[in-house]
């Protein structure tokens, strides 16, 4: 069994250094680390066209006083050192901030074997790395190599990633206790439940958590089928699936730390940072026959969810019902997700499902008339990749017709049409493919971006269907209040005080109510005092940029940006 491994560390000798810089600003006074903070800050506000030790070296020069005690320590070598702690602060080239868009770093094959070796070799590169932080694991976590156990990917760049799954899960149990605590917890986890069997577990970086890995077998017929998708929002969704089945299984087991296990591991894409294991004898797990199980741990989990789904469904039953003879949709399920989706305000059913099913005919009618037509539909919906993409988005809005739909579009005698070959499984979806959520939040977007490469079928769109689902629904939201005013206003002539004129007006005024821009909260915004304020050229500065929301600003998830012109920016 091979895993991808992610690692800086074993190709840049500077890392190590860099983290003893941080191991020594841990330690200085609070005077010189603020020397050193800084040093960050100006950092950012450099002049670029100057070598990273030339700055260090002016800025020695800059502040002499400042930098008496210091200079004696180092001497000669604090340009050095400063620049290594530079390199230690923004993380440069550190495994957690590597294997992405930016760089072209990619993860390195290595066996399971080697694997083990890394995590418990003293004399490994893992161990050398702990050492040169001084064995503080806050200093060198963000550097510490790590695998992506789930999927079989050697970049982080999503455009770049396959998304095929190893069939491999992690588990992560976060702030068990002391080290005695979390032994005796890993160890009974170990055992693991009736159908979940871990075969490998650690103590964890921070030393008060551990992980379990676990893994199915990868030849069942069900995780095939499962997994024959390598769609990133498929893979994610069935990953999902088994996970949260599995999850369930070992809270029911050990209930005791059920809220100890970091949920975020349901994502396949999730890191798994690997750490020195001193004491391969406590502190490590690991056999290699065990498998877990894949198809009762899913099948309990879908289970559930169709329950979870009929009790939905009965309570909406009317409306499922309307939706169902209104559209001459025959699954109660298929209907009861438009109805959701109707209920949203941004997506009016009836206008949506006859603009798909008129564009999809106008389609097929100008393939019949227009060889350049029928030759861009041939080649486009001949493709299986083209199919599953648009087949997972369209059947997540409209459901099973939307499969329907597409099938007049491929070519007659395609494959893509034979139930029996294995390119039909762009046709095979399913609720079970979709988290809720996520399935509200898809719009048919994507097929008009393919089919407006035609020119015949952009004008046909613009023209007949130039208003937003959006506006439609709002349309008939105020045309249904004025024809409330208009049966009031006939009442009113028959019997006034039967009659309300005033509901119209009432439903315009909440309306408009929920339109208006909140300017009080604009105002508490503008007088928020900025924590950072950025020169005219410094909002344009990705390594400046970069620096406040990834570094100063990591643990912030919303900024308040003030003055267009970038001259300054409020921080929340």
């Amino acid at each position: 069994m091979n895993y991808y491994y992610f690692a800086t560390h074993t190709t840049n000798p500077s890392i190590e250094k860099w983290l003893d810089a941080g191991l020594k600003y841990k330690k200085m006074s609070a005077k010189e680390q603020n020397l050193l903070d800084q040093l960050v800050e100006g950092y950012n506000k450099r002049d670029k066209s100057k070598s990273v030790l030339n700055f260090c070296s002016e800025f020695i020069n800059n502040h002499p006083l400042d930098f008496k005690k210091l200079n004696k320590e180092f001497g000669f070598e604090l340009k050095y050192f400063l620049m290594d702690y530079l390199g230690f602060h923004f993380k440069w080239q550190s495994s957690m901030r590597s294997f992405g868009k930016w760089d072209d770093y990619l993860g390195e094959k290595i066996t399971e074997s080697d694997l083990i070796q890394e995590l418990t070799d003293p004399k490994g590169t893992i161990k050398e790395l702990l050492d040169a932080a001084g064995g503080d694991v806050t200093i060198v976590k963000s550097f510490l190599p790590f695998i992506m156990i789930s999927l079989d990917a050697n970049t982080r760049d999503k455009e770049k990633m396959e998304f095929k799954h190893t069939g491999r899960f992690v588990f992560d149990f976060d702030k068990i206790g002391d080290e005695t605590t979390t032994i005796d917890w890993m160890n009974k986890v170990w055992k693991g439940t009736k159908n979940v069997k871990p075969y490998m577990a650690f103590v964890s970086p921070s030393g008060n958590g551990f992980k379990i890995f676990c893994k199915v077998d990868i030849s069942n017929p069900d995780f095939i089928k499962d997994f024959a998708s390598e769609e990133r929002k498929e893979v994610m969704i069935k990953h999902k699936l088994w996970y949260e089945g599995a999850r369930k299984e070992l809270a029911a087991e050990f209930p005791e730390i059920e809220g100890n296990i970091d949920t975020a591991t349901n994502d396949p894409q999730r890191l798994t940072l690997l750490p020195f294991i001193s004491n391969k004898s406590t502190n490590f797990k690991y056999d290699s026959k065990v498998f877990s199980d894949y198809s009762n741990i899913v099948e309990a989990e879908k289970k559930l969810k169709k329950e979870e789904l009929d009790q939905k469904i009965k309570q909406n039953e009317a409306e499922v019902k309307k939706v169902m003879e209104t559209n001459g949709i025959k699954s109660k399920q298929d209907a009861y997700h438009l109805h959701l989706k109707n209920k949203s305000g941004d997506f009016d059913l009836e206008y949506e499902t006859d603009k798909f099913k008129q564009v999809v005919e106008f389609i097929v009618q100008l393939s019949q008339k227009d060889t350049r037509v029928k030759k861009w539909s041939e080649e486009n919906f001949s493709s299986y990749e083209i199919l599953n993409k648009q087949s997972w988005v369209l059947y997540g809005v409209f459901g099973s017709m939307a499969i329907d739909e597409l099938k007049k579009l491929i070519p007659l005698g395609s494959n893509k049409l034979d139930e029996n070959h294995g390119d039909y499984r762009w046709a095979n979806k399913s609720d079970e493919n979709y988290d809720d959520d996520e399935r509200q939040k898809l719009t048919p977007a994507s097929f008009y971006r393919l089919v407006f490469e035609i020119g015949e079928v952009k004008d046909f769109i613009l023209k007949n269907y130039v208003a937003t689902s959006k506006q439609v629904s709002e349309f008939k939201l105020l045309n249904e209040w004025h024809e409330k005013y208009k049966y009031n206003l006939d009442l009113s002539i028959e019997d006034e005080e039967q009659s309300d004129l005033s509901e119209f007006l009432n439903y315009i005024k909440s309306y408009l109510d929920k339109k208006k821009i909140r300017l009080p909260l604009i105002k508490d915004l503008e007088e928020i005092n900025a924590e950072v304020e950025l020169g005219p050229n410094e909002y344009l500065d990705k390594d400046v940029m970069e620096n406040l929301f990834k570094v100063k600003y990591a643990d912030k998830k919303i900024f308040v940006l003030r003055s267009q012109c970038g001259t300054s920016c409020a921080v929340l």
